[in-house]
């Protein structure tokens, strides 16, 4: 790339996409999208899509809100960043960045992705916050997200990000992270900076409260990989060690920072401390950092850390800061995390640290000190540090108690277990100090407490009495009762009988409760000690229960219960123990008084089985005494629940218990006590199975004693004892006065409740196949024994409820065993069982296949046929009460419906829904149906709706209901109709079984009772004999009382709304709207706001609506005379219309007018109700305005549908109505409506509103046009539309032409301009644009928006606002209309202008805004009203501007501008700004003209305009040519040329239009077509003949510009007049009255033509330039110089070459100036030389250079001086060296040896070494190799051979003084040492130097100079130094210098030093080689030369001495 195109590239501005895009945005970045999928999408689409996900996140992260107003919002979505100032774009740069971070957690979100396209899109931030978005997208580097964002960054090169991440941009993708670490390592970023960014990334997010789970990962994970990588490579950079420290730092400082943040840093922060050595400040910092209390870390975590950093340096010893302790102390559970970490860990060296700070103040760690030193695995050395602490505070006298008690108290705990580490500090510590000797020793409260839970027996005796004392000191009770309750425990008898030793303490510490707590383990236990419980039993018998008798029962429960039973390892009672039980308090408690003979006699028994028979005797015992206990249910209740017990003994007893209770007991006591044992036991269903166990008659059998005895633990025992209770059950009889209601609510059946419980479980157990099949047929055959008939009844019962499936199942397989038994006796009479039909229905909608299969069996079972006669099964009982409600099924009816039913029945199996559709199907009535059919229908219908109501079970009712629920006739209404009627009474049956229900339950209840009322059942209400209508209206009204009555009114009301209402006859429909109305007097507010919704749902034909409104109006149209009207408010004549407006306001509110017709008839009943509301509005105290509000829309909705007017007519409708409405009311709301209501009827009655025109526009003017709201514009837009189109019409019927209908309309229009003040700033415009959409816009916009204009010239117009501020509203006005209209209206303000100039002049006024200024009016408002169209009229040529324009039109504008532009010279005018504003709008009416007529336009001003008016139009011309497409421009080049020859014409006046036709000229060269060239040509002549006869400068210039311009353009078409254009710019050039300017324009112009036409150029012409341009060199060499620089480029080198060389005889003779000139344009040439054409002419170039070389001779001989010939000689020089670098080394080395022939030997015989002719030669030479060198460097050495040998002669001779010339030896110095400077070993060889150094060395005499000024000796010698290695060269170099110091001479001493100090410069590159000669040089030379008798000698000898010091060190020791 070039250096211009990086220059620009690098200003070129961000949006410079934005500026050459067709749409103005950039359409390929997209986040979300793809490139072509991006440019679909508009910046709209793109916010609505941002909004949508700003929405969303909301919902996530609230205080993302804080953004939605600067970036989220309709204001942001106008936010250009090229718009804003530079600290705007900062501040936004600001809240975009904490916005980004914010968004950094949502990345992997839509929602997210979503805002961060809008940033994108709108606000850039991938190009101007590219750093700030790639830092937030790095956590996601390995994601799709990265790479969508790193394809459409722009990363600045200056950004550090560039280079790692713009390579990855072009084929973006994920990268990992190891590429991230590796790009922010030191060893790539040396600055730093991505470092200290991703570093920094954390605090920053802490900062704004934007951390998230992915930035803390990928943060962790970086800083460790970079950390690794540090540790494998050469080591941690210094910086990242100290950025990271401080990092670290200010993040674990952070108040609130967060648990996940600090658990981030943990991992980096460990791995820096093992990786580097930390000094001890940054170590210090980090270990205080870890302790900052309130961070929110989590204290094991942040411990933990900070005790492995310490524990790494074992050595630290500097503590943990300064308020380390301090710190510590606010670590919540600290000791527990240091004991964890010790026992894990063990971290010795950190715990002695932390250990160590704690201890600084004990009191504030005494809780965690205690728990660290009593810890089992406390080191030793952690144990000394606390005992030696401990002991000094403990006996300080600055401490306090509180500290000595705790230091003693954990002394004494860590001498327990470090006796030797405690007594070894104590005596270590008594040396030093007195030290108290009972820091050591244990209090004697705690010796005690270790005594009584030692492990030693006797040591427990001992503390046992110890407690007991401190019990009674009052010494810490509580821990004394919790020991004496676990000695109650013990197993030792000694231990328990020193307990007992003080029985009234026990009961003083203990109590009741405690104690029987305490001693009930040792009674539950596996293997009591029996001499233990008989402890314990003597201390209940003769203590506990003689001080608290009532005990007993607890004692009994809780301790004796368990000990009862014996088995064959636990027997707690012997004999003796058992004896106890007789004695004392004992013996008193009940049950066990009962029992206790019977123990004691089994007790006794020491026979065989003797236990079996004693465990029998006491369970009989307890059985016995629990029947006869007066706390049955209780203690029922305790042997119950330890059935479940996890004792076995407790258990197993309690199951002996029941069983022989149950066998016992008689009655309901035996029904109730089954019923709790069945539902206890009805968990253990779900147990093992229990088949294989034997069971015999006797209860309880010998096989469950002996298992009790041998093997109590095992479950098969438990087992047993389970069965033998169920067994039991069996014995359980049904008692006789119990008449149970099988089918029926079991929540009214609470008597009956038991026994049905019982047969449900005893069913349940029978069939649940885990019982023996004994037990379980004994309890079936049981249970069917007592039921007899009543079974079938029990199992349907179980079939209809929720039970499992097998019972289910087996019920209905039983009841069909029943019914076929019954079906198989013979007798005269069968058995009718139709009423269990529900119930089988109810099983065959069961959702279980199994069931409904069994369900049909049934069915099929009670198919057969009966008699006529046959017995109804269970007709009376079946309900119980309610059982003669049921209808029954004749015979043929029920076969009927049997038969449908079975003839599905398959498929009534497969799917549970086929019975409901039946129904549907075969009840449905149809029309056509036979008479049969239909009562047969109806007879099932009422047959199952009898049941229905008969069967009180909420479940069951609910299936029927649903197998009826798409039957639709009239007889399911009546049937289930009494079921809601007597919902009406709170106290009836059925309303206090719904009542019992749960809420959601009676909600669905009722809900289906309702569904029963449908469109189909109408005939129902209707019906005079049924009571469903009375029904209905009462539930509307709040007389009942009932607790459903809300519920079932709004039942009732949904069942309207959803068909019902709709099919009832008129007169009912308007009966029940009155009483809905009518009932919301007496409702709450939720309610009745409920009611209107539902009402509005009803649909009423317009008829209906007004019969309605003549019944609520009744009250409003009763007479009353105003007098008394006014004498009795409070009567019930006032009361009634008030009722009567609330009535009328519900109904009218209830109506959707907009849907109904329109009717005029309606329309008028609603005008009689405003023409009542009129003449009562005294009277009525509420709601009138609403009730007119709602009245007038509904008028005005139904007016908008009438079409034909006379339907209005017939109806009398008239407006008079609506105007008074306007007149009488206050309301603005009111008022609104009435004016939508006359625009309406101005369509229908036009002639009754155009009457009241003025009123209505009056009142809208004081009122509405002053309100701020939509709703009171709408209504003024509407009006105006409807009544302004008919005025219209009107003033266009009285006029002729435009401004006749603007002076006719002008009244009417300024009604509303001048309203425009008045009106609120953002509605004025809507206003406008409707009124003059309304008025029609072709013919009114034009004056409208000029009158708003004139509002602007006064003073009231303006209403305080400036002026700017009034026309603003024209403007934006005339912008909402087309194109053409705005055209239109644009002629008529220009012509309006036009008009108001001329009436500055005229008496008789023209204009229209004329009209508005009266006559003696004498202000400058008529000024004004031009300047303000002036700029109506710039603006709307804004608008227009780039719209297709009708371009006749324009033109007229366009005309019309001008003339106005010329007029506006006036006097009048000059002071204001019109001509000003005319010409901007000129300018701008200009752009709306098309190319072609513009040109027109042009050429026609050109023609016939005035001279000022031609100067516009090239003045316009000129800046509109550029503008014009090509292709427009190809099309009008005949009228361009036109245009441009005008203007050459023009250029020979000698006028003010020279100047517009030189710029036009020059516009369209500079923008000129290929074919728009032969017009530019024909012009040339006419611009060269002009140049020369301008008599302004600028002309000139402009006219040679000019040229310059159509020289470049034409090419070759400008060769016929090169010569003119030559002459006419020479002529200028050499002219003395030649201003600058155009002299350096003439070189431009003749610089064009050599550029141009170079080779047309003829040599004279060449030469008479290149003289032209050295002469001028004299007045601006840089104007020469460039024209010399184009000659020399453009010029051919075969031409220009042959030029020169005759050209040189001239100038060779001429003045210095004239000769510099010449070898620049020389060495120009020869730069710019084609090689290709050098060869040919080598030898007479050279021969030219040789002859240019002599001129230094021939100058001297002209008396030049040196400086000056040394200036020309160089310049000759460099032309030379031009030359060589274009030769190969082929052609250039014989003209080398030929310039060393010509300066050393053409002249040399004969002549004198010195010869001054040979000198100056030698010199040229010189100069030349010089030039070379310079040039050429190491190239040029080999060509030294050539020279060398000379130079070996001249140095020589200059030693000897046969030459003396000092300018030739200075060069030949000189160029020796540049040749050693490049030679890089090229050439020089060691035997070459070492040839040299005499010869050189040897100068250093010669032409001394200042001590200070390097010689050309010293810097040769130098330069040698500098190019060798040679160790042999630089000592002989060195030995010769050093040689020279010891001359006699002073000033060759000094020659020499300087040479000597040159050389040593070169010490610090070839140390190695001159420290050798350091001893040589230092010891046998400096030394002496320090001591010099010369003061400059020996500063130059310790100037020497530093300078080798500076490499060596000091040097004493060779100077002593």
């Amino acid at each position: 790339m070039s250096s211009l195109a990086t220059q620009l590239q690098q200003i070129a501005s961000l949006d410079a996409s934005r500026l050459t895009s067709k749409y103005g945005t950039p359409s390929s970045k997209s986040y979300l999208f793809p490139p072509k999928v991006a440019a679909d999408h508009d910046l709209d689409s793109i916010f609505s899509l941002a909004q949508s996900g700003f929405e969303e996140l909301l919902s996530l992260d609230p205080g993302i809100e804080m953004y939605e107003d600067e970036l989220f919002s309709e204001k942001a979505k106008r936010t250009d960043r090229m718009m804003l100032t530079q600290e705007e774009n900062d501040a936004l740069d600001k809240i975009l960045g904490r916005c980004l971070r914010r968004l950094g957690r949502w990345v992997g979100v839509m929602a997210g992705g979503k805002c961060i396209e809008w940033l994108v899109r709108r606000f850039r931030v991938h190009e101007m916050n590219a750093e700030t978005l790639l830092q937030v997208f790095l956590p996601y580097h390995s994601s799709p997200n990265f790479a969508r964002i790193l394809a459409i960054l722009t990363l600045s090169k200056s950004s550090p990000y560039h280079a790692p991440f713009s390579p990855l941009i072009a084929k973006a993708q994920p990268v990992p992270r190891s590429y991230i670490t590796s790009s922010i390592s030191p060893s790539r970023d040396k600055s730093l900076h991505l470092l200290g960014d991703v570093a920094g990334m954390v605090k920053t997010a802490i900062k704004e409260g934007v951390v998230h789970r992915a930035l803390l990962t990928f943060w962790t994970a970086t800083l460790v990989d970079l950390l690794e990588g540090g540790k494998q490579g050469k080591g941690l950079h210094e910086g990242l060690v100290k950025l990271l420290v401080e990092t670290f730092v200010v993040i674990l400082e952070t108040p609130s920072g967060g648990e996940d943040v600090n658990a981030a840093v943990y991992p980096p922060l460990v791995l820096l401390t093992r990786s580097v050595s930390l000094a001890d400040g940054p170590f210090q910092a980090i270990v205080s950092s870890l302790l900052t209390p309130s961070t929110g870390a989590n204290s094991s975590q942040r411990m933990l850390t900070l005790l492995v950093i310490l524990n790494d340096r074992s050595t630290w010893d500097g503590g943990l800061g300064e308020n380390g302790t301090m710190n510590l102390s606010k670590i919540k559970q600290l000791g527990e995390i240091l004991m964890a970490a010790m026992e894990k860990y063990g971290f010795e060296s950190a715990l002695k640290t932390v250990v160590s700070v704690m201890l600084e103040k004990p009191e504030l760690h005494h809780k965690n000190l205690t728990a660290v030193v009593e810890h089992n695995y406390l080191p030793n050395s952690i144990a000394q540090i606390a005992a030696q602490k401990f002991l000094q505070l403990g006996s300080a006298t600055t401490s306090s108690d509180e500290v000595k008690t705790a230091c003693k108290t954990i002394l004494a705990n860590l001498r327990e277990r470090h006796p030797s580490v405690v007594d070894s500090a104590f005596v270590e510590a008594s040396s030093k100090a007195t030290i108290d000797h009972a820091l050591v020793q244990k209090p004697v409260n705690e010796v005690a407490f270790l005594n009584v839970y030692a492990a030693d027996v006797s040591s427990r005796v001992q503390g046992v009495g110890e407690v007991f004392d401190l019990a009674d000191s009052g010494v810490d009770p509580e821990s004394a009762i919790t020991a004496i309750v676990a000695r109650l425990g013990d197993v030792d008898e000694v231990v328990i009988q020193a307990l007992y030793q003080r029985p009234q303490q026990i009961f003083t510490l203990l109590g009741v409760d405690r104690y029987i707590a305490g001693v009930k383990p040792t009674f539950w236990s596996v293997s009591p000690k029996p001499t233990i419980i008989g402890r314990h039993l003597d201390f209940i018998s003769n203590h506990l229960l003689a001080n608290h008798p009532d005990a007993g029962k607890k004692v009994f429960r809780e301790l004796l219960f368990p000990c009862l039973l014996s088995t064959e390892k636990r027997q707690p009672l012997t004999k003796v123990e058992a004896l106890q039980l007789l004695t004392g308090g004992l013996k008193k408690v009940d049950m066990l008084s009962k029992i206790v003979p019977e123990i004691a006699k089994a007790r006794a028994e020491n026979t065989k089985g003797g236990v079996q028979k004693s465990n029998l005797l006491i369970a009989t015992a307890l059985s016995d005494a629990t029947a006869a206990s007066a706390s049955f249910e209780d203690d029922i209740a305790y042997l119950i629940s330890q059935i479940g017990s996890t004792s076995s003994s407790a258990r197993l007893l309690a199951y002996m218990v029941l069983t022989t209770l149950i066998v016992s007991v008689h009655g309901e006591i035996q029904l109730s006590l089954a019923v709790q044992v069945l539902a206890y036991l009805e968990t253990k269903q779900s147990g093992p199975a229990m088949r294989d166990i034997h069971n015999t008659e006797q209860t309880p059998s010998p096989a469950l004693l002996e298992a009790v005895h041998r093997k109590p633990d095992e479950a098969r025992t438990t087992q047993r004892a389970m069965v033998e209770l169920l067994s039991a059950m069996s014995k359980v009889v049904k008692p006789s006065a119990i008449n149970v209601t099988w089918l029926s609510s079991e929540t009214t059946a609470s008597d009956i409740a038991p026994f049905k419980l019982y047969s449900k479980q005893i069913y349940l157990w029978a069939n649940a196949g885990l019982l023996p099949a004994s037990v379980s047929s004994t309890l079936l055959r049981s249970l069917l024994t007592q039921l007899g008939e009543d079974a079938l009844l029990f199992f349907a019962s179980l079939w209809t409820s929720t039970s499992s499936v097998t019972l289910r199942t087996a019920s209905l397989r039983h009841a069909t065993a029943f019914i076929s038994a019954c079906s198989g006796v013979k007798s005269q009479q069968g058995v009718d069982f139709q009423i269990l039909i529900p119930a089988i229905l109810i099983a065959l909608r069961d959702g279980e296949q199994v069931v409904r299969q069994a369900g049909v069996k049934v069915l099929k079972a009670m198919s057969g046929e009966t008699e006529g006669s046959a017995t109804i099964y269970a007709l009376d009982t079946i309900y119980g009460d309610r059982s003669d409600t049921v209808q029954l099924l004749k015979s043929i009816d029920r076969r009927r419906y049997l038969d449908s039913l079975l003839e599905f029945a398959d498929e009534m199996v497969i799917d549970s829904g086929r019975v409901r559709a039946l129904h549907s199907v075969a009840l449905e009535i149809h029309r056509g149906q036979n008479k049969k059919a239909l009562l047969h229908r109806r007879a099932v219908i009422g047959c199952l709706t009898s049941h229905i109501v008969a069967y009180r079970a909420h479940r069951e009712r609910l299936i029927l209901l649903d197998l009826l629920s798409d039957v639709s006739d009239s007889t399911l209404l009546r049937g289930v109709l009494p079921l809601l009627t007597v919902l009406e009474n709170e106290k009836n049956d059925e309303t206090i079984w719904l009542s019992e229900l749960s809420s959601e339950a009676s909600a669905e209840y009722l809900g289906v009772l309702f569904g029963t009322l449908r469109p189909q059942t109408v005939s129902v209400l209707t019906d005079q004999q049924s009571s469903a209508w009375t029904f209905l209206l009462s539930v509307l009204g709040g007389s009942c009382v009932s607790s459903f009555h809300a519920q079932m009114r709004e039942l009732s009301l949904h069942r309207m709304v959803d068909g019902v209402f709709a099919v009832l006859p008129v007169p009912e429909q308007i009966e029940y709207v009155l009483a809905l109305i009518q009932s919301l007097h007496s409702l709450p507010t939720d309610d009745i706001l409920s009611t209107k919704e539902i009402m509005e749902k009803f649909e009423l034909e317009p008829a209906i609506i007004t019969e309605l409104i003549d019944n609520l109006s009744q009250p409003l149209e009763t007479t009353v005379h105003r007098k008394k009207q006014r004498q009795d408010e409070s009567n019930v004549e006032g009361d009634g219309p008030t009722s009567a407006v609330h009535d009328l306001t519900v109904l009218i509110e209830s109506r959707d007018w907009k849907s109904l017709p329109g009717d005029a008839g309606l329309v008028a009943s609603l005008m009689s109700i405003l023409s009542s509301l009129l003449t009562k509005r005294l009277v009525i105290k509420e709601g009138v305005d609403y009730l007119e509000q709602e009245v007038l829309a509904a008028i005005l909705a139904l007016v908008e549908k009438i079409e034909d007017p006379a339907e209005i007519n017939r109806a009398h409708v008239g407006i008079e109505v609506v105007i008074k409405v306007i007149r009488a009311s206050t309301n603005p709301r009111t008022s609104q409506r009435t004016l939508l209501v006359a625009a309406e009827l101005a369509r229908l009655i036009p002639d009754a509103v155009l009457h009241n025109v003025m009123p209505i526009f009056t009142f809208m003017g004081a009122s509405d046009f002053q309100r701020d709201d939509a709703y009171s514009f709408g209504v003024v837009e509407k009006t105006v539309s409807r009544i302004v189109p008919v005025m219209t019409k009107s003033l266009k019927d009285k006029s002729a032409f435009n401004l006749d209908l603007y002076n006719q309309s002008l009244p009417f229009l300024s009604i509303f301009t001048d309203m425009s003040s008045r009106l609120p700033k953002h509605r004025t415009l809507p206003f406008f644009v409707h009124l003059v959409k309304s008025l029609g816009a072709v013919d009114f916009l034009a004056p409208v928006c000029m009158l708003l204009v004139d509002r602007a010239t006064t003073k009231g117009g303006r209403a305080g606002k400036d002026a700017g501020t009034v026309l603003e509203l024209p403007a934006s006005l005339a912008g909402t209309f087309d194109v053409s209209v705005r055209t239109e209206v644009l002629v008529e303000i220009v012509n309006e202008l036009g008009r108001l100039v001329g009436d500055l002049a005229r008496v008789e006024k023209e204009a229209f805004l004329s009209r508005t200024i009266a006559e003696n009016d004498s202000s400058d408002r008529p000024l004004r009203q031009i300047t303000y169209l002036l700029n109506l009229t710039t603006s709307l040529i804004d608008q227009l501007r780039g719209k297709a324009c009708a371009q006749p039109a324009v033109q007229a504008v366009v005309r019309q501008l001008i003339v106005l532009a010329a007029t506006t010279s006036q006097p009048i005018m000059s002071s204001t700004d019109i001509p000003s504003n005319m010409h901007l709008a000129l300018g701008g009416a200009m752009q709306l003209l098309s190319a072609e007529n513009f040109l027109g336009v042009t050429l026609e001003l050109l023609d016939e305009g005035s001279e000022q008016d031609k100067i516009m139009s090239l003045n316009v011309f000129t800046e509109r040519i550029p503008l014009i497409k090509d292709e427009i421009r190809s099309r009008s080049t005949k009228t361009i040329g036109e245009i441009l020859q005008k203007g050459a014409g023009l250029l020979e006046a000698k006028t003010s239009t020279v100047a517009a036709a030189l710029t036009a000229i020059r516009t369209v060269a500079k923008t000129a077509l290929p074919v728009e060239v032969g017009v530019l040509a024909q012009i040339v002549p006419g611009v060269v003949g002009a140049v020369g006869k301008f008599n302004d400068t600028a002309n000139t210039v402009g006219g040679l510009s000019l040229l310059e311009l159509l020289v470049r353009h034409l090419g070759s078409r400008v060769i016929p007049y090169i010569q003119s254009i030559v002459d006419a710019s020479l002529r200028l050039i050499k002219s003395p009255k030649t201003p600058t300017s155009a002299s350096k324009q003439s070189f431009a112009t003749l610089a064009s033509i050599l550029e141009t036409v170079s080779t047309f150029i003829s040599s004279k012409q060449l030469t008479s330039i290149i003289r032209s341009a050295i002469d001028y060199r004299s007045k601006d060499s840089s104007i020469s110089l460039s024209l010399l620089t184009t000659i020399a480029k453009r010029t051919r080198t075969k031409t220009l070459l042959p030029v020169l060389m005759e050209f040189w005889k001239v100038v060779q003779t001429e003045d210095e100036g004239s000769m510099k000139g010449f070898f620049d344009l020389l060495r120009l040439t020869l730069k710019n030389a084609n090689r290709e054409d050098l060869p040919g002419m080598i030898k007479p170039v050279f021969a030219f250079f040789l002859d240019v070389f002599d001129l230094r001779h021939r100058l001297q001989g002209r008396g030049f001086n040196a400086e000056t010939i040394n200036e020309i000689e160089e310049s000759a020089i460099g032309s030379f060296l031009e030359l060589v670098t274009k030769l190969n080394e082929a052609t250039f080395k014989p003209l080398f040896i030929r310039l060393y022939d010509w300066a050393v030997i053409d002249l040399a015989e004969g002549k004198a070494i010195d010869d001054g002719r040979l000198v100056e030669r030698k010199i040229v030479l010189l100069h030349v190799m010089m030039g070379l060198l310079v040039k050429f460097k190491n190239l040029l050495s080999p060509y030294i051979s050539t020279l060398l040998p000379h130079i070996q002669e001249l140095l020589p001779a200059y030693a000897s003084g046969e030459i003396k010339d000092l300018p030739l030896w200075t060069l030949l110095l000189d160029v020796v040492a540049k040749s050693f400077e490049v030679d890089d070993g090229a050439f020089y060889t060691e035997t070459h130097l070492l040839t040299l150094i005499p010869l050189l060395v040897a100068q250093l005499p010669l032409f001394p100079t200042p001590l200070a000024s390097p010689t050309p000796t010293t810097r040769v010698l130098s330069a040698l130094a500098g190019s060798t290695n040679s160790e042999k060269v630089l000592r002989s170099l060195n030995t010769s210098i050093c040689l020279a110091t010891r001359s006699d001479d002073v000033r060759l001493r000094l020659s020499a030093l300087k040479a000597l100090d040159g050389v040593w410069a070169w010490a610090q590159e070839k140390d190695e080689l001159l420290l050798n000669l350091v001893p040589e040089t230092v010891s046998e030379f400096l030394a002496e030369l320090l001591e010099d008798e010369s003061s400059d000698v020996e500063s130059a000898a310790r100037a020497v001495l530093a300078r080798i010091e500076k490499v060596t060190g000091s040097l004493k020791e060779y100077l002593e």
